[in-house]
């Protein structure tokens, strides 16, 4: 089998788009704009395994696939290499075209269980949670991981052979360790080392925002792919973008866009309160670089359904049509206190420490329901 073989395999490009699975962001109706925007593999928002061993309500719902959706993994980290493997096997009986095992994930009440990032510290628990990965299952397996825990623990090299050795099929490389936060660039030298250090293909991963970025990663490190995750939020044409040197999103693409995610989401979750809280930050995000954002998300936060949201973008369509403004405006990446400002996720994972859904943490933390 040639090395990019497993993505022929699943139908993808040679050097793939990946979306990266969000929590609380990456449900169906986000992941097909974004696919229909370009991206290559989408997945469900990262499980628990104690949580689907036990069959949480909450992540169940989560595991949701559209008839619609072509190509769909599902991403899960685990407290144990052998709680992995039983959760795998029952990932294996369901509709997704690949498991990715989570190595990455910073925030505070995923890695104080022993899972995403904390399994960085042990490599002899990568290996052993990847091959019991793939004992449980005939299908691809990845695995995402961050270069180190800190800069005084990176242990990127020895990691990846671990998971090479273990007979993974791709690894997604996010090029900072577990205590970096967003400002800290993203080591690319470090990936390269990685990419040179393993035969299987790697995923580049980490402030990837538009076409230079992802040119530069890729001229840098001669990866095979690249995952987008928090540049694609309020952005799904950033894959488009990636891929297409000349694409442009003028008002009327804006507008169709947002105008799909909201019947998207309608479709999904009905007309009901809940649907437009869980569509109100993705409005919000959508509306940077536009005149009048502001005002915009001050209405969108008192909206008390869809319909209303709806009605709200239409009339932020026809004003910016009166003022002639047809182009949004680039978002930079760093405001004048140095904070990113395309960082929609910073409060969701930083702050909120989010990293699961709520019935999945209160699992981890042996609470009950």
């Amino acid at each position: 089998m040639s090395k990019n073989s497993v993505f022929e395999k699943l139908g993808l490009p040679t050097n793939p788009l990946l979306l990266a699975p969000l929590a609380g962001v990456s449900d169906h109706p986000f992941r097909r704009v974004c696919v229909e925007k370009g991206a290559d593999l989408t997945y469900v928002e990262m499980i628990s395994a104690t949580a689907l061993l036990y069959e949480s309500r909450r992540t169940l719902e989560m595991l949701s696939r559209h008839p619609e959706e072509q190509c769909l993994g599902v991403q899960i980290t685990a407290k144990s290499a052998d709680e992995l493997g039983r959760a795998v096997a029952i990932l294996d009986r369901m509709p997704f075209d690949t498991i990715d095992i989570n190595m990455g994930c910073p925030v505070k009440k995923v890695v104080k269980t022993g899972c995403g990032s904390a399994i960085l510290k042990d490599p002899q628990r990568v290996y052993d949670s990847v091959r019991q990965a793939k004992n449980s299952t005939d299908k691809p397996v990845s695995a995402k991981i961050r270069i180190g825990w800190d800069r005084q623990n990176i242990n990127a090299l020895e990691v990846a052979e671990a998971i090479q050795s273990a007979g993974a099929d791709w690894l997604v490389v996010h090029g900072r360790t577990r205590s970096d936060d967003y400002a800290v660039p993203v080591d690319l030298d470090m990936i390269a080392r990685i990419k040179r250090s393993v035969s299987l293909p790697v995923i580049g991963n980490g402030n990837l925002f538009g076409r230079n970025d992802a040119s530069y990663m890729l001229q840098k490190t001669g990866i095979d792919g690249l995952m987008i995750s928090r540049g694609a939020l309020g952005n799904p044409w950033v894959f488009r973008d990636i891929k297409d040197q000349h694409y442009q999103v003028d008002l009327d693409e804006w507008a169709n866009l947002v105008h799909q995610h909201l019947s998207y989401q309608r479709d999904a979750y009905g007309d009901q309160p809940a649907a437009a809280v869980c569509m109100r930050k993705h409005l919000l995000w959508y509306a940077k670089g536009w005149d009048g954002a502001k005002a915009l998300r001050e209405a969108i936060n008192a909206a008390v359904d869809l319909r209303e949201a709806q009605q709200l973008i239409d009339s932020f369509v026809e004003n910016l049509r009166s003022r002639q403004q047809l182009q949004r405006r680039d978002v930079g990446l760093l405001d004048q206190d140095g904070r990113f400002q395309w960082d929609p996720k910073w409060d969701m994972d930083r702050q909120l420490d989010r990293g699961l859904s709520d019935e999945a943490t209160r699992f981890e933390a042996g609470l009950p329901l």
